[in-house]
């Protein structure tokens, strides 16, 4: 396993998928509220496991981008190499 160093990268697919989970959650919960769900305990627990998954999607996306914007003039801190390729190898100059 290699570490996971940020990028400052966001990718927006994912905070797309974000989005769109923590609308389905709205829905479910809705739908409970109002009544017209036919499994209530389903309605609230899938709306649950959405909303906590799409609020973690948003926060590790809003994440990357504040360090992206933070670290933007320092390419010291740029990490674009794939984890394995840090891991254990040392460069040999000759």
């Amino acid at each position: 396993m290699g570490s996971n160093k940020k990028t400052g990268k966001v990718n927006y697919v994912w905070v797309l998928a974000g989005g769109y989970l923590l609308y389905l959650a709205a829905q479910l919960f809705f739908n409970v509220i109002r009544g017209t769900s036919d499994s209530p305990a389903v309605g609230i627990g899938g709306g649950v496991v959405f909303a906590v998954i799409g609020g973690w999607l948003l926060w590790r996306e809003w994440s990357a981008y504040q360090y992206g914007a933070k670290h933007k003039d320092d390419p010291s801190t740029w990490s674009d190499e794939e984890p394995d390729a840090e891991v254990g190898e040392e460069s040999h100059e000759d």
